[in-house]
């Protein structure tokens, strides 16, 4: 974690933390080199990147049951397969819940449902590698991998120090040697898709080495946190997205944008990343669906929806 940090002080501007986590980092990783790999998503500690269910919200247990019975519902038996699917306990979750035989967190529940309405809106057979920027503590690589081992690669990439945790965190649910971690990358001048999915299951990335990136992925997902930077710097790695060609991209976002910083330094944005920056962003891409009343969340202090895109023939 030290050398990711070191390299991100000297990293372009453009891929250090914006207003958002620059205003948070200090508490994240003072609360990480705390608890570590071991006690990270105890509700009680602010990582920021562990989705958790509000607390106002008196009934945890009934906020994550309406989530898996959405997933449910709607979910096909079709790959990428999910009903099997349980989620580890690295990391010690506070909020996690067993439905029928299976583990699941918030985290768990948020990409679940937003893989069964990919599912619902394209044909998914073709998937088998998978890029997300800001993977939070690896979520969605569990998912794959467990949904089929030997089918998909997984490529997160990510600010320090959310990176080291989802490096460690696939390594203690896979084991060490199947997560590509930034030491054996971190000199590389190319990247090879190709030479990942060879010798690893999963890899975690620092955000400057996205030029770096050679080659094709097949579905391309981000969950709320480009709404926690500035339009430029999203601009900045759509167009490194499309270099690598995904056939699908997956995009859950607030449908308000994130909030305003009330100045620099504090929690908030300074100019907010909207839909429609998403759909000028990705312009050999249509957006095939978008839904916020099942698949996303409507809710009077918290409205989001998730995106399906496609990648324009040609």
């Amino acid at each position: 974690m030290d050398v990711m940090l070191s390299d991100l002080k000297a990293a372009p501007k453009i891929y250090q933390p914006t207003n958002f986590w620059s205003s948070l980092l200090a508490q994240v990783i003072t609360n990480i080199r705390q608890f570590g790999i071991e006690s990270f998503r105890k509700e009680d500690v602010r990582t920021h990147f562990v989705p958790h269910y509000r607390k106002e919200e008196e009934q945890y247990f009934v906020s994550a049951m309406d989530d898996y019975r959405i997933f449910l519902a709607a979910d096909q038996d079709v790959e990428p397969r999910l009903s099997h699917i349980s989620e580890s306990k690295v990391g010690n979750p506070t909020q996690h819940y067993l439905f029928g035989k299976n583990w699941y967190s918030r985290s768990m529940l948020n990409y679940l449902r937003g893989l069964t309405f990919l599912k619902k809106n394209v044909d998914t057979s073709s998937i088998r590698r998978v890029l997300e920027i800001g993977g939070g503590y690896g979520t969605l690589g569990e998912v794959f991998l467990k949904s089929n081992f030997e089918r998909y690669c997984y490529i997160d990439i990510d600010i320090p120090p959310t990176a080291y945790i989802a490096t460690r965190y696939l390594q203690e649910v896979f084991g060490k040697r199947h997560t590509l971690e930034y030491s054996l990358t971190r000199g590389n001048e190319r990247i090879e898709i190709d030479e990942i999915e060879k010798s690893y299951k999963s890899a975690v990335l620092m955000p400057w080495q996205i030029p770096c990136l050679r080659g094709k992925v097949d579905l391309f997902v981000n969950f709320f946190s480009f709404q926690e930077m500035e339009p430029a710097v999203v601009e900045n790695y759509a167009k490194f997205v499309d270099k690598c060609r995904p056939d699908y991209l997956l995009l859950r976002n607030q449908r308000g944008g994130q909030k305003l910083a009330e100045k620099p330094g504090k929690v908030g944005v300074i100019k907010q990343t909207t839909r429609e920056d998403y759909i000028r962003f990705f312009p050999n891409y249509e957006c095939l669906a978008i839904d916020s009343k099942i698949f996303g969340c409507i809710k009077e202090e918290f409205k989001s929806e998730v995106m399906v895109f496609k990648r324009k023939s040609r």
